[in-house]
């Protein structure tokens, strides 16, 4: 009874206060629209269970992302250079030189910086036993939960993180996408509840939530101060009526909403020079807690590290 209560914390101690877990048997939707940091979250929290060190091997499907694309976001959490951190970029360039370690070859980084990346993977390495990462595009729900279930049967499974729900392929083809998308929950509810173990799924929103002359009010606020463009940016945050709409929010027994400023910023506001690392996370639903809450985070696109303020 203690495991089906407790729940695994978000990592993040803001997020966490408000009554956020990610629980055993239960599905956990994190939706966010195109460009709003659904994989860096993702990739967050499955940093913050290594880091938590609980039991139970990680299973995450990416069906967007290639397995070294995630390691890679994986070590640009892990290697925190003195100043700036290294970039998910970097670190991606840098392993594909065939000669990056090289002693007869210039490095581009100091050795300082090499040795936090290097330390960086060593760490990783230590706790690969614990993660399996896939990526089968062509996967839909019931080969996902086939074959975690196999891994179920053999060790414990800690939890199952999907990137991202809508890519999931549905076969036979139903009469209407949100049928679909609703039959997809389904079956990964199913999942949790069959190797006892959280799913956590991102889940796209789609651009219908923006309100009607959104971008203008985004420039014309951004043109006096960011403050001014964050109050008019909250009013495009996620809401629960439109993921009702497309199908996904059936069947989750928690979902949360994403909000990443500094994309809407960039796309909506293009013209302007301002820039901020806001975000973010929002409690949509919840079986187990109050819900209509946000908390402040900060967001390092370069590095995908998302962190509590201060």
């Amino acid at each position: 009874l203690r495991r089906t209560t407790r729940g695994m914390p978000t990592g993040w101690h803001s997020v966490d206060r408000l009554g956020v877990r990610f629980r055993p048997k239960e599905l956990a939707l994190l939706a966010a629209r195109t460009g709003h940091g659904k994989t860096s979250a993702l990739v967050n929290i499955t940093m913050h269970r290594i880091e938590q060190d609980l039991e139970g091997v990680i299973l995450y499907y990416s069906h967007e992302e290639p397995p070294e694309h995630i390691l890679c976001r994986l070590l640009a959490l892990l290697a925190l250079k003195p100043i700036e951190p290294w970039t998910v970029n970097e670190i991606r360039e840098h392993l594909a030189r065939p000669d990056a370690d090289s002693p007869t070859v210039k490095p581009r980084h100091s050795a300082r910086d090499l040795a936090v990346l290097h330390d960086a993977m060593d760490r990783l390495r230590l706790n690969e036993h614990r993660l399996r990462i896939m990526h089968h595009p062509d996967w839909s729900a019931d080969q996902l939960a086939k074959h975690a279930k196999s891994v179920a049967a053999t060790t414990p499974v800690g939890a199952v993180f999907v990137d991202y729900l809508q890519r999931l392929p549905v076969s036979p083809t139903l009469h209407a996408r949100d049928q679909e998308i609703a039959a997809t929950g389904r079956k990964l509810k199913s999942l949790a509840v069959d190797i006892a173990a959280p799913v956590i799924a991102g889940v796209q929103v789609n651009r219908e939530v923006i309100p009607d002359g959104y971008r203008d009010r985004v420039r014309r606020a951004a043109t006096g101060s960011i403050t001014e463009a964050l109050d008019v940016m909250k009013s495009a945050r996620p809401d629960l009526n439109y993921l009702r709409e497309g199908g996904s929010e059936q069947e989750a027994d928690l979902i949360l909403g994403l909000m990443n400023y500094a994309a809407d910023l960039r796309v909506e506001a293009s013209a302007t020079r301002a820039g901020t690392d806001h975000y973010e996370v929002g409690v949509l639903k919840n079986r187990y807690g109050p819900t209509g809450l946000w908390a402040a985070l900060t967001y390092s696109g370069a590095s995908g590290r998302i962190s509590d303020n201060g």
